[in-house]
């Protein structure tokens, strides 16, 4: 599944403190299929996200999303998170989720400009997260081409295939 770098995304916000682990995101510790891990999804956070997380809805967070284990946040594609948008995030789940590629962007002061339940509108070409209700403005930077490329490609092995492809069509 690919995503267009092109397109406004906007949804409601469930917004999230900081160091939000890996384990909670995708409990695989505790529960071994997909179907059992959406229903319990950052509940050790929020214990409501599960039954109440619907498509196209995005998550804010603070710092060190997504830090602990390898494991990306596929369970969050899976119950309909439109977008992922945070302070910072952890190296590995960063690398994991562009590789996937769930949108997930990097918004220094973003936190400071949403609440729960508010909604917020995701801009990529114009490089700017907005809080519909107030109108303030985080910037969102750019990625570099080589992310856009995989993003554009619907993940990280997609890309390789295409790449592969092409220069074995070469020889």
């Amino acid at each position: 599944m690919s995503f267009d770098l092109n397109r406004v995304i906007r949804g409601r916000i469930w917004k999230f403190g900081d160091s939000v682990d890996t384990d909670s995101i995708n409990p695989f510790y505790k529960y071994s299929t997909m179907a059992e891990m959406k229903l319990h999804t950052l509940e050790s956070f929020r214990p409501e996200f599960p039954k109440e997380v619907r498509p196209g809805d995005i998550i804010v967070a603070g710092r060190n999303f997504g830090c602990g284990s390898h494991r990306p946040g596929t369970v969050l594609r899976e119950v309909g998170v439109a977008a992922i948008v945070v302070e910072s995030a952890s190296r590995l789940f960063l690398r994991n989720t562009i590789a996937l590629p769930m949108p997930i962007f990097v918004a220094p002061g973003i936190g400071a400009i949403v609440q729960d339940g508010e909604v917020l509108e995701i801009d990529y070409q114009a490089n700017r997260a907005r809080n519909v209700a107030t109108g303030a403005v985080v910037a969102i930077p750019k990625f570099p081409p080589l992310i856009e490329r995989i993003y554009e490609c619907g993940g990280l092995p997609q890309l390789a295939r295409q790449r592969y492809l092409a220069e074995t069509a070469r020889t």
